[in-house]
């Protein structure tokens, strides 16, 4: 998602986040009936028992490496659905392994030794997320709450097992330092890096998953990749081809990459970078389907299902005949959009003045000349920021709500 830096707002901190499982939600309030268009979809919902975590596990069976779609990169509800995943004594038999596209591969090293260690302080925590922080990679700042509060989740986590089960998490973005950046050397790291970063972050996860396959356990990887990194090679209808990290791990590794898509909205092509225009899929008949049983957290195959036959909508921006099955091998499908929250900010304890001091080094190296100070950076980034898909301040305009309703009110 690409939003102006001074569109971060300031506002209260992050609440505990809430239990995950197999909880629903009730129907939106006043939804008496349902468009019968949407029966195919209610129908078919309405048998699906497998909760997300079983579903993901059960992929594992066929599956060495399943790929999960991350929603907008600052939505938080999704990641206790994913430690809930990765918590749990099934997957650290299978595996205990996950590559993540947020963070240069360059800061595996510090990560494992930080997850392993069994002393640190509270204090010596958030000293080790405020490294992390700061070094992040080719990005300036990457202030998604979620990241940082899964790495300190699973620190806590590991030190409750023994560390034949803990778990492993392995960055695999492009590796660009800061320390002594010039105009120069990132106009060199685009020319040479950026336009390949999909096939670089595939090297970066073959290369650690070749190692651990040699283990002859616990080898078995999830890989969280947001939006069209998790997809495959997609054929356009213009005859060209769009190449994805998630086809790069597909041929590395044939008939044993699964991937998921967890719920979300659709983007919508805007004029300009500076705004956000999101929907609901498929004009909102999947969401009022899941609204009319209560929004159960369920997991399933797109083939063999509804939802698997429909045009694939997830990528406007280059027409394609694909379906959903074509592109992915199952949904989840964990708390209706309405209870999705992006949350922004560094979370308490991690940034100070010397981080605040580094970023306007960073502003000014890349040619920022505006009047921003380190103090206004620190405001701006120290408090997190919680929002919805309506939070016009976000997203320049959404529409959820309506695509879903009009499928909430029956029709003779």
């Amino acid at each position: 998602m690409k939003m102006s830096f001074t569109l971060i707002l300031s506002a209260v901190v992050i609440s505990a986040h809430s239990a995950p499982g197999s909880a629903t939600n009730s129907p939106p309030a006043g939804a008496v009936g349902y468009d019968k268009a949407i029966e195919k979809y209610v129908s078919f919902l309405e048998k699906q028992k497998q909760t997300p975590v079983d579903y993901i596990l059960g992929l594992f069976k066929q599956n060495d490496m399943v790929i999960l779609c991350e929603r907008s990169h600052p939505e938080v509800t999704q990641y206790d659905m994913i430690y809930e995943l990765v918590s749990d004594p099934r997957f650290r038999q299978q595996g205990g392994h996950i590559s993540t596209e947020v963070g240069s591969a360059a800061l595996r090293p510090y990560i494992e030794t930080f997850l392993m260690d069994d002393q640190l302080s509270d204090e010596q925590v958030n000293e080790k997320l405020r490294y992390i922080a700061t070094n992040i990679g080719w990005l300036k700042f990457w202030e998604k709450t979620n990241f940082y509060d899964f790495l300190r989740r699973l620190y806590y986590l590991n030190r409750t097992l023994p560390k034949d089960r803990r778990v492993h998490v392995y960055p695999s973005d492009l590796d660009f330092r800061w320390e002594n950046a010039t105009k120069e050397s990132w106009a060199e790291f685009k020319k040479t890096q950026l336009d390949k970063r999909d096939k670089i972050m595939a090297e970066n996860i073959i290369s650690k998953f070749n190692a651990i396959r040699q283990a002859g356990s616990r080898n078995k990887a999830l890989v969280i990749m947001n939006y069209r990194h998790a997809f495959p090679h997609l054929k356009l209808d213009s005859g060209g081809n769009a190449e994805n990290t998630g086809g790069f791990l597909m041929e590395a590794y044939p008939g044993r990459v699964a991937n998921v898509m967890i719920n979300t909205v659709a983007p919508r092509p805007s004029l300009n970078d500076q705004q956000w225009l999101v929907t609901a899929m498929q004009g909102g008949k999947w969401d009022a389907a899941f609204a009319v049983l209560g929004n159960p957290n369920v997991g399933f195959d797109f083939k063999g299902s509804p939802l698997g036959e429909d045009a694939f909508d997830y990528w406007p921006f280059f027409p394609t005949h694909l379906r959903y099955q074509d592109v992915f091998t199952g949904f989840v499908f964990f708390k209706p959009l309405a209870a999705h929250r992006m949350s922004m900010g560094f979370p308490a304890g991690l940034f100070d003045k010397p981080f605040a001091d580094e970023l306007l080094k960073r502003f000014r190296r890349m040619g920022d000349t505006s009047d921003t100070t380190s103090e206004k950076i620190q405001e701006v980034l120290g408090t997190v920021h919680i929002s919805g898909y309506e939070d016009k301040e976000i997203f320049s305009q959404s529409d959820c709500s309506e695509k879903i309703q009009q499928w909430l009110k029956a029709k003779p």
